[in-house]
């Protein structure tokens, strides 16, 4: 199955991957599709995700945002806190050296990912490619 990179995850939405993730037809509301799959290496980042939308909340409710304002960010708190549930649920069913691997894999990216973060992308070596003639061949 094909997908795109999406945040915390993958979407295997057809239309979506046949446009290199430029054409959600839910406007990335990725927590709330049947298409996401979250990896669970995001499962830490995720949960900081619903902390920030939990405080985002409040100040709509303080700002006195529009009912249909506040009932969007209750339903995306809502499925995010689902897509927690559910990857801890599969991970607590896993057998037990099968759930370690998959959390020393997801500690690894996570080390991976804030090491990249911080130094900014990595500048890979370019190939020298000269013509035939050049090269002496």
């Amino acid at each position: 199955v094909r997908s795109v990179a999406v945040p915390w995850g993958n979407c295997v939405e057809p239309s979506n991957v046949k446009a290199g993730g430029n054409a959600c037809p839910i406007r990335f509301q990725c927590a709330g599709c049947g298409s996401y799959r979250p990896d669970p290496s995001h499962l830490p980042a995720i949960e900081d995700q619903v902390r920030s939308l939990k405080a985002n909340l409040e100040l709509a409710r303080a700002m006195g945002a529009a009912d249909y304002t506040i009932k969007g960010m209750e339903g995306e708190i809502a499925d995010y806190l689902n897509v927690i549930k559910k990857m801890k649920a599969k991970m607590e069913s896993m057998p037990d050296e099968e759930r370690h691997e998959v959390e020393e894999a997801s500690k690894i990216l996570r080390r991976l990912r804030a090491g990249s973060a911080a130094s900014g992308p990595v500048a890979l070596p370019m190939p020298v490619v000269r013509p035939a003639d050049e090269a002496g061949t």
